[in-house]
């Protein structure tokens, strides 16, 4: 006899053209770890008396069909999910960039290297290959931009160069969108790259939150062994939860309802489409405010929630109407070591901040959600035992008016966008 196997199962998905109705076709095959979506119909006594003390059998209640799904947060899947949570993204190609800073004037014989061709710089009538050291750092670095500007070495002019007003950095931007771009290298003797290439070609996917119309899927939980395949309808996303820590696999945690749920013995999914699997580990993430890493970072969450409203109209057949979205919520927390005041004293004057929460895989896959105005509690601060003193922030998101809205989620991948959408 077969039994049932975690490593057996299957979750596919695809987009619903009409609320409620299975979508047909072949579906996306989608990685996860673990998945309690499931319906469940519940039992009521029935109050009728005059027959005994033995009760009469129970009355069946209505259909509930929801639960939470645990999937990898990988750079290419995750966008199917995004797309549930906050609708269609904004799809734009993304130039690769980085930079070169200068802290200090360079010296006769210093060089950079740019996409495999080396510059010196020197003091006297500058040669072929050769940059002439101005009186300061500013004036230098404007004399590196002009000179690759108007190089005319294919490997060099790929890119255009800058220095953005008011730094010591030389700023490169790959003149053609997409990944090709992360392969232009970069290196300097007596200077700092942003790193060995410059990185972030590829397919942006923009999320923002606020829609008022999110998509609906068909969702499949297949047990080949069974064989059971359970077929839920009407899937509308409601959260998304990421925990950023030292270590471990990174994971977000997703809770969807669902309208129903039919089971079949095989499978409705047609032949399951895949895409690249790229898995993403928790010493990849970063948490960022104002722009800078924070600092004595020991943990951080963020929790995003359409908070649906069931539409629970009276039908025969015990399933809802639909599930619509109503005053979106962010929360999360921060905990850090108590070794300054900074957050400190921003809860106590309840003045707001930005958070970045950001995973990086490669040069051209990364996911980025920043809360563009959260709002920290005073916390209490305790000292318990030897160890180190920490204080736990639990924040709260709100619209910033700059921005136009509580959150912005970028996706960035080697995708079209065709498969969110």
């Amino acid at each position: 006899m077969a039994r049932a196997y975690g490593s057996n199962a299957t979750l596919l998905l695809k987009r619903e053209s009409t609320y409620g109705q299975r979508a047909t076709g072949n579906y996306w095959k989608m990685p996860f770890t673990s998945c309690n979506l499931s319906s469940e119909q519940g039992l009521i006594d029935d109050p009728v008396l005059g027959f005994g003390r033995d009760p009469a059998q129970p009355l069946r209640d209505v259909i509930n069909d929801d639960g939470d799904i645990a999937v990898p947060v990988d750079p290419r899947y995750l966008g199917f999910w995004l797309t549930g949570l906050f609708g269609d993204p904004d799809t734009d190609p993304a130039a690769a960039e980085g930079y070169i800073d200068f802290s200090i004037n360079p010296t006769e014989g210093d060089t950079i290297t740019i996409n495999g061709v080396e510059f010196t710089f020197v003091d006297d009538t500058p040669g072929a290959g050769e940059i002439d050291i101005k009186g300061t750092v500013i004036q230098t670095v404007d004399e590196v931009v002009s000179v690759l500007n108007a190089s005319s070495d294919d490997d060099v002019n790929d890119a255009t160069y800058s220095r953005p007003t008011g730094t010591q950095r030389l700023k490169i931007v790959h003149d053609t969108p997409g990944q090709a771009g992360n392969d232009f290298t970069i290196e300097a003797s007596a200077a700092t790259p942003s790193g060995e290439t410059l990185t972030g070609g590829g397919t942006e996917h923009v999320f923002v939150s606020g829609a008022d119309d999110l998509p609906s899927y068909s969702i499949e939980v297949g047990l080949s062994k069974v064989p059971a395949f359970f077929m839920h309808t009407g899937v509308v996303l409601n959260s998304i939860a990421f925990d950023f820590q030292r270590s471990g696999a990174a994971t977000a945690t997703i809770n969807a309802v669902a309208q129903g749920e039919a089971r079949g013995n095989a499978t409705l999914g047609g032949t399951p489409q895949t895409l690249t699997f790229g898995r993403i580990s928790q010493f990849q993430g970063e948490i960022r405010s104002g722009g800078v890493p924070i600092a004595n970072l020991t943990a951080g969450s963020v929790t995003y929630s359409n908070n649906l409203e069931r539409i629970e109209t009276i039908r025969d057949d015990g399933k809802i109407d639909g599930a619509d979205p109503t005053v979106a919520s962010l929360t999360g927390s921060i905990d850090v070591r108590f070794a300054d005041t900074t957050f400190f004293d921003k809860a106590t004057d309840g003045e707001p901040v930005d958070l970045e929460f950001s995973y990086v895989l490669a040069s051209g896959l990364a996911l980025t959600i920043t809360a563009h105005e959260v709002y920290l509690p005073k916390p209490k601060v305790s000292v318990s035992g030897p160890g180190g003193v920490q204080a736990s922030f639990d924040f709260r998101g709100a619209k910033n008016e700059v921005a136009g809205q509580m959150l912005t989620i970028t996706l960035l991948n080697d995708l079209d966008g065709s498969q969110y959408t």
